[in-house]
């Protein structure tokens, strides 16, 4: 089966970009933190602390203990896009990118005599030339060749750090059989468990299943037969999206660890989350508000959440009110740690039918306002004075799976 996608996958990204800036960090075990505090949990881990168990998710008093000698780093997220940017620009010079998939991860598509296998590794390695000498000799990326994305990216993550695998006729499906059937895209623990009830234990049975089965495990004929061509190496083309929530989040410095500044950073994560969404031209129908709140002992959080509907809205005001409503429903008598806002029911603006009340009009048109004048002079310049004394509060940061957005608009 031809070549048809290659994927690059950056190695310990967030670790390396702070490795490669600070030669005093190489070959040595360094956690990325979001905030200086003890009972935050880290956020990415360099090689060197992967190999003591440290992983993305781990609490930091517990990556300390596992890893002697543990460097935790707080995150700096305006260096790693910058970053992302001079990776973007490297992998260019060889071939065009196809899709960005993240903020260290992309695919691209090969045409011609690239599809041939010797050809395909030639432009794998001259990308990860380019990388070292455009990004820095401690940007690491694994790369996967395969017939489609995919598989291309199980490839790549085959060999790390610093891996080239690739997937053609000669290599499939024996190179697919040892693996572990969470080591494909799309299939966790809870799909693992379903898979498993059906039947299928190993990936040789996952990649000879019918896709009647697929389907029964999927509940979706169109996704069981999506995954039944794409183990078969066809190159199936992905399903068109619509974007379905807008949401922020954030782990609270100790020092706002209380309810007033955990309601002020609150507010301040409502303004970005609406002014992004209009951005992005949509209106909510529903918002959701949540808060970790602190145990006695580490580890021990409680977590709560509440939603309520809204008109079709796109406006901070009425969001605002809506989340001050569902804060006063909280739990109390507790120490929160992360708090959080989601707008979700989604609907594009040209589908949204605006209010006819003047009042309502108000609003809308105070916040593009907003929007056009931080636009112009800079973020937070324009604010409501819900979020008062938080304008710095809950910077923007990156997540693996899409990039951050920098917009004085949205900041």
């Amino acid at each position: 089966m031809p070549l048809r996608h290659l994927f690059i996958d950056m190695n310990a990204f967030f670790a390396s970009c702070e490795q490669q800036d600070d030669p005093t960090l190489r070959d040595r075990p360094v956690a990325v933190i979001p905030t200086d505090a003890e009972t935050t949990a880290c956020i990415a881990a360099s090689y060197e602390a992967k190999a003591f168990g440290v992983r993305t998710g781990t609490p930091v008093w517990q990556a300390r203990k596992m890893c002697p000698g543990l460097v935790c780093v707080p995150a700096d997220h305006k260096r790693y896009v910058i970053m992302h940017n001079r990776i973007l620009a490297a992998v260019r010079r060889v071939v065009p990118i196809e899709s960005v998939r993240s903020i260290d991860e992309m695919s691209c598509r090969l045409v011609g005599d690239e599809r041939k296998p010797e050809v395909a590794a030639g432009v794998a390695r001259r990308i990860k030339t380019e990388i070292r000498e455009h990004a820095g000799d401690y940007m690491r990326c694994s790369i996967g060749v395969g017939p489609n994305v995919m598989l291309a990216k199980v490839a790549g993550d085959m060999k790390k750090p610093d891996g080239l695998t690739t997937l053609g006729d000669g290599e499939m499906p024996a190179a697919l059989y040892r693996l572990k059937l969470i080591d494909f895209p799309g299939v966790g623990p809870r799909m693992e468990r379903r898979l498993k009830l059906y039947g299928i234990f190993t990936v040789e049975q996952f990649c000879q299943a019918p896709a009647k089965t697929l389907a029964e495990v999927w509940g979706s004929k169109v996704l069981g037969e999506r995954w039944f061509r794409t183990l078969r190496g066809e190159d199936v083309p992905e399903a068109p999206t619509q974007r379905q929530t807008v949401s922020h989040s954030h782990i609270l410095p100790p020092d706002l660890r209380t309810d007033e500044g955990a309601y002020g950073v609150l507010m301040r994560l409502v303004h970005k989350a609406a002014a992004r969404m209009r951005k992005i031209g949509y209106w909510c129908g529903s918002v959701s508000v949540g808060v970790s709140f602190m145990g006695e002992d580490r580890g021990d959080s409680v977590w709560w959440e509440e939603s309520v509907r809204v008109p079709r809205c796109q406006d901070t005001p009425a969001i605002l009110a809506a989340a001050a409503q569902l804060w006063k429903l909280r739990v109390r008598d507790r120490k929160p740690f992360k708090v959080a806002t989601v707008l979700s029911d989604l609907v594009p603006a040209r589908s949204a039918t605006p209010s006819l009340f003047d009042e309502d009009r108000k609003g809308e048109n105070i916040s593009h306002a907003m929007d056009d004048v931080n636009a112009e002079f800079g973020a937070s310049v324009v604010y409501l004075g819900a979020m008062f004394g938080m304008r710095d509060a809950a910077p923007s940061r990156v997540a693996f799976t899409q990039i951050p957005d920098f917009d004085r608009r949205v900041n």
